[in-house]
């Protein structure tokens, strides 16, 4: 008896499963065709809503939209193809909450105090969800990672901040890992469905809705998407094409809900994976490209003819301060990151509308390499980008100490690429002795960067007491925490 009644609540999930599925279908999209000039005529309205889509653990370059020769990403390609799509784009960290904390603060790793596994946000911190509920918006977060936490001051100036409750997993594949800890219930579908039923009833008021998409980090996707083999790079795009169909879901419900012509929805990830590149697979190790080059798409309430695609260097702390320009809302307090309104204007090919010339950098992230070990000292790395070249140093305090103009010092603490020849940075140009003169250039726009003065909230950063619960639940998305 007992499974009988199994059987047929396994049958029950699977009908709900796959009746979600036939939400996937695009509709026509009925935007109307907007200009350059729409661009800016965003700022004077009223009546703009923004989807926030994060998907953990999304590198650039799995994205067609991108370059990648597998089709794992139909619906985004979309939004890109008739939206602005920014081509390199980086994320501030390698992990999710430091990552994480410098998209809502708009700050550097070192100037907000994110950086290892304890750390919270204050509430003197200013968050856009904070700005935005003080200009009339109503502020919902949907979230499956454990970084994020209301633990961790992340759900901040949100109305509602809710994990959604999980249900059966019936027919999905994901990543096999030696950690027994490696897996959480549910899957993307119940942020979708939570997200799609905020949608139905959101009122007339102006809303930003905040998703956190977790099935890439998990390499888990339903049968029907896997389309593309069973090795882990293979499981990794059948996730991606997975939550592509779930973000379909989500346009096809903005449109249905008539929603989509007053609606900014943001695409981009925390950070991204690696694949053995550099000799090591994941994340939260290193700052080499393949796990900070993240895709950035903007879908506008109306569709571009010609899709803009910005080809100047941006970053994550850019996200927030470009759409506060575009909606003309109040600047984020103490930033790092600039608007890249101008950069989009002048990609579209009328700078003579943009306010100044394309910025071209210097961009930063950083990793304290101790983020998950209480009793161990920092440990941080960091890494510069530059149109044409990427460098990374290891920020030692007894190093930093010796002699400034030693070589040896300096070729084992930095690293230095071209990215013109060498975009997946294989051949450390500091091997080479002429190239140290280069490296005491960049050595100094590091230094002025981490000079810069921190927000008054600063010191006000908190360390949390983990329960033992929650660093299961951290170890399950596959964090080892000491």
């Amino acid at each position: 008896m007992l499974s009988r009644k199994i059987l047929y609540a396994a049958l029950g999930i699977l009908l709900a499963v796959l009746f979600f599925l036939t939400q996937f279908q695009f509709q026509p999209d009925e935007r109307p065709i907007g200009e350059v000039e729409s661009i800016l005529e965003l700022a004077s309205r009223d009546d703009l809503n923004i989807v926030f889509v994060l998907i953990d653990t999304l590198r650039a370059d799995r994205l067609t939209s991108y370059g990648y020769e597998r089709p794992t990403s139909p619906t985004m390609d979309r939004l890109a193809r008739t939206g602005i799509r920014f081509s390199r784009h980086y994320s501030q960290s390698s992990w999710t909450k430091t990552s994480m904390a410098s998209i809502w603060t708009g700050m550097y790793p070192h100037r907000n105090g994110i950086l290892r596994f304890d750390h919270a946000l204050p509430d003197a911190a200013l968050l856009p969800a904070e700005i935005l509920r003080e200009e009339g918006f109503s502020t919902a977060a949907i979230w499956r990672n454990g970084w994020v936490a209301p633990t961790f001051g992340f759900d901040q100036g949100f109305e509602t901040y809710h994990r959604p409750s999980t249900g059966m997993q019936i027919g999905f594949q994901r990543r096999e890992s030696e950690n027994p800890y490696a897996k959480i219930a549910g899957s993307d579908v119940d942020v979708t469905e939570n997200a799609i039923e905020f949608l139905r009833l959101t009122g007339d008021d102006s809303f930003m809705l905040y998703l956190h998409y977790m099935d890439a980090h998990q390499y888990m996707s339903d049968e029907t998407s896997a389309l593309f083999g069973s090795s882990y790079s293979d499981l990794y795009d059948n996730s991606i094409h997975w939550t592509d169909r779930n973000i379909a879901a989500l346009i096809k419900t903005l449109e249905e809900e008539n929603l989509r012509d007053n609606t900014i929805v943001v695409i981009t990830s925390d950070h991204g994976e690696a694949f053995g590149e550099h000799g090591a697979e994941g994340h939260a190790k290193d700052l080499h490209t393949e796990v900070i080059h993240v895709p950035w798409i903007l879908s506008l309430p109306f569709s571009l003819a010609e899709g803009i695609v910005v080809n100047s260097p941006s970053e994550n702390v850019d996200i927030w301060p470009t759409l506060f320009d575009l909606m003309g809302a109040p600047e984020l307090e103490y930033a790092d990151g600039r608007s890249r309104l101008s950069e989009i204007l002048t990609s579209a090919g009328r700078p003579d509308l943009a306010e100044r010339e394309p910025d071209t950098g210097p961009l930063f992230a950083e990793l304290d390499r101790s983020w998950g070990k209480a009793e161990k000292p920092s440990d941080p790395i960091v890494a510069l980008t530059l149109p044409d070249n990427r460098y990374m140093r290891v920020i030692n305090p007894n190093a930093l100490r010796q002699k400034a103009g030693s070589q040896r010092l300096r070729r084992s603490t930095s690293l230095l690429y071209d990215l013109r020849e060498d975009p997946l940075e294989q051949n450390d140009l500091l091997q080479r002795e002429e190239n140290d003169e280069r490296a005491t250039k960049l050595d100094a726009m590091v230094d002025e960067i981490l000079a810069r003065p921190p927000p008054p909230w600063r010191n006000d950063v908190e360390k949390v007491e983990l329960s033992d619960m929650q660093k299961g639940q951290l170890r399950a998305i596959g964090y080892a925490i000491e």
